[in-house]
């Protein structure tokens, strides 16, 4: 269905783009944006042939390879759970999942669960009561003061508690985060048969509450991260070990240079100075993992289920969702691209720099339009439109091969997440402010502020200026 949709539209543009009187474009601007197609579109066709080849290819061996190990399961698992006011629903599921799988493995489990008060240890309590008994099974009540901190501290109980086991994991997860049948079975011989794997993480479904097209985001930016997640451990690396649900060994987590990263890590701002993370605590343990040059591996057959609500204002929490995301991505992978890509693999490496490059490179095209428009003709925006059907279209039904169901939201949404994403990137690139960083108060705090606001303005005009020149030369 979403395909005959967009496929009217082709005809009735088609048709449009008949009608119009054709004028020859601006050489140094046609051979300019057709570079920087090639490159785009060269890039996008690299990362769908190492997808295929590694969920097609390479990951099926790996599987059968793990699945044929005779001793796969370490002696401890470390469940790393930090909770803060979620509905008491949500808790009983994602504990019941919990105890599910800690009982389908022989291995000794420990459960830290951090909540933020008294009334949360009796929902754990009363759901962990009435879940089988498990004789393997320990559960470990703690307080937290922000994520961090209680990240931080069930981490160093853990430590206490290891007793020195060299083949036990630690799982950091999210408390509403729900664990798919068998993730546990399916992820832990990985370790056994890969010894240089520092980290895991696995695939994520979205169940989300809210309108139709908030939905359809998240489980498209899902269908996106699966492949880009293949492409990259293709290489023994990911670009993120997500926080809703990775699995680390325990001689990693437990260390000391893992926890303190975890509790209090930092960047050097010029104009803000050093400013504490209070979020991204994914990047921060990823961080560790690539600097310390252990591989990664992304699990695409294992699954979590990732509870979300839209809320009230379901536009302004996906624009908020993705200037955290955006503004962890960017702060963390500047530091990553300075270990060089000895050190991080030369395939991660340049992705970790198209992170920076894209984020420019997506906003030329509509930008060109727009000038175009105002210089040229109001027809140039039929041209425009039939080449975003049909490259899109193509980029969509790729995602399609991949196990991804369309939507006749996805289109308007991938051009969203495209768009509008890379506006965000920018935005909060240029000017701190635009993500919670706990930066100083006062009239210090206003000038800085101020600041920020004229280094965006300053990054937009420059690109507008060049654009300008390219299609206009």
């Amino acid at each position: 269905m979403p395909l005959l949709v967009y496929g009217f539209f082709i005809v009735v543009l088609w048709f449009l783009f008949q009608q119009v009187e054709h004028q020859k474009g601006s050489r140094g601007g046609i051979l300019a944006l057709g570079a920087l197609g090639l490159f785009r579109y060269g890039w996008l066709t690299v990362n769908l042939v190492r997808s295929y080849i590694y969920r097609f290819v390479a990951f099926p061996r790996m599987r059968r390879a793990a699945d044929a190990i005779q001793q796969p399961y370490p002696e401890q698992v470390h469940f790393i759970i930090p909770t803060f006011k979620e509905k008491p629903w949500v808790t009983k599921e994602m504990l019941i999942s919990v105890t599910r799988e800690a009982a389908s493995i022989p291995s000794l489990v420990r459960l830290y669960i951090t909540t933020g008060g008294p009334d949360e240890d009796v929902i754990v309590r009363d759901v962990l009561a009435k879940c089988p008994p498990n004789p393997r099974l320990s559960v470990y009540m703690m307080r937290q003061a922000g994520k961090r901190y209680g990240m931080a501290y069930a981490l160093r109980a853990a430590a206490r508690t290891n007793l020195g086991e060299p083949s036990s994991v630690v799982i950091l997860m999210d408390g509403d985060t729900l664990l798919g049948n068998g993730i546990l079975r399916k992820s832990l011989p990985f370790f056994a048969l890969r010894p240089k794997v520092g980290g895991i993480t696995t695939n994520n479904i979205a169940v989300t509450n809210g309108p139709q097209w908030y939905r359809d985001w998240y489980t498209l930016r899902f269908s996106l991260r699966n492949r880009y997640m293949c492409s990259t451990s293709l290489s023994g690396k990911v670009l993120t070990l997500t926080g809703r649900f990775s699995f680390i060994r325990s001689e990693i987590a437990l260390s000391d240079e893992f926890i303190e990263r975890v509790e209090k890590d930092s960047i050097d701002d010029w104009v803000y100075g050093r400013i504490e993370f209070k979020t991204g605590d994914d990047k921060s343990t990823w961080f560790t993992l690539l600097k310390n040059g252990w591989e990664m591996l992304y699990l695409p057959d294992t699954y979590i289920y990732c509870l979300e609500n839209a809320g009230d204002k379901p536009f302004r929490e996906s624009v908020g969702k993705m200037r955290r995301w955006f503004g962890n991505m960017l702060r963390n992978n500047g530091r990553a691209l300075a270990l060089g890509w000895n050190k991080v693999g030369f395939f991660a490496w340049f992705s970790l720099l198209d992170q920076r490059i894209s984020m420019w490179t997506s906003l030329v095209l509509p930008t060109g339009v727009l000038i175009l428009i105002f210089t040229e003709s109001p027809f140039v925006v039929v041209y425009f439109a039939l080449w975003v059907l049909y490259t899109r279209l193509i980029y969509l039904c790729a995602l399609v091969v991949e196990g991804h169901r369309m939507s006749n939201w996805d289109l308007p949404l991938l051009l969203y997440q495209q768009w509008v994403g890379s506006f965000i990137k920018i935005q909060t690139f240029s000017d701190l402010r635009r993500q919670k960083w706990g930066a100083a108060r006062g009239d210090a705090r206003n000038m800085r502020d101020r600041f920020g606001a004229l280094q965006t303005t300053l990054w937009f005009g420059i690109f507008g200026l060049i654009v300008a020149l390219l299609v206009l030369s």
